[in-house]
């Protein structure tokens, strides 16, 4: 997406009591502004399609817009809520738990909450272990590096979360039976290591027949009508080739 303009939507400034009632707005529409491929934004690009809400991306020219930004990092999200107030969302993390919240995807309860934020900390673990030994690897040394990770950190992890998948009723979900945002950040995880296998590296051990219950939840996440319709768009397929250039996978 090129930087046809540089401008950012300017946040409505007022006391977090007036941004907390205007945040309660349920039909808000958003602006994200990240880098042309998945990385940190990747989440809350799936959170705000799978939620079905209104969201465009910002047009990116870092160099101007850093000094705008809260943290002099992305991704950064613009939510215009119904009465016209402009939040700004800053930090990966933070944004995704807002709108998990926002979204009725956080658990019914203090204690689900709890739980979802298990099984999202379980497989961010995960996550940026595949980054650091993976995508942070020499090119000459990311196949070794993958075989070895696909043999010594996955079946643990994927051990553990087959039995706690299991033990919710082996329905695709790890609470109850609705989706949370545990649930949307392990298939985001599993994606990316697919997506992601080095050429020449071993098969990731993720199927239906290997890894049942985990499979159930990416193809529950994945089938969601409005996520699976952002998949097919001429965007995430330009994200999926940006994700490959800069990493050079």
């Amino acid at each position: 997406m090129s930087a046809t303009n540089v401008s950012l939507p300017v946040p409505t400034q007022a006391d977090t009591t007036v941004l907390g009632q205007a945040a309660k707005s349920t039909d808000s529409t958003y602006k994200i502004l990240y880098f042309g491929l998945h990385g940190r934004g990747e989440l809350t690009r799936t959170l705000l399609a799978y939620s079905g809400v209104k969201w465009e991306e910002l047009p990116v020219d870092w160099a101007t817009q850093k000094d705008l930004t809260p943290f002099k990092c992305l991704p950064v999200v613009y939510e215009t809520t119904s009465d016209g107030t402009i939040l700004e969302l800053a930090e990966s993390q933070a944004i995704e738990r807002y709108l998990a919240n926002k979204y009725n995807l956080y658990g019914k309860n203090a204690y689900e909450a709890h739980k979802v934020e298990q099984y999202f900390s379980s497989a961010d673990g995960v996550a940026q272990a595949f980054s650091q030994k993976i995508i942070g690897a020499a090119q000459d040394k990311r196949v070794e590096e993958a075989n070895k990770f696909y043999v010594e950190v996955l079946p643990r992890c994927i051990a553990i979360h087959e039995a706690h998948l299991a033990k919710n009723g082996s329905n695709g979900h790890y609470i109850g039976n609705s989706a949370t945002l545990a649930d949307i950040k392990v298939a985001n995880v599993i994606d990316r290591l697919l997506f992601l296998r080095p050429k020449g590296a071993d098969e990731v051990p993720f199927s239906a027949e290997k890894t049942p219950q985990l499979w159930k939840v990416l193809e529950k996440v994945n089938a969601h009508p409005t996520l699976a319709a952002w998949k097919k768009t001429d965007r995430y397929q330009e994200l999926n080739a940006g994700t490959k250039s800069m990493f050079k996978f």
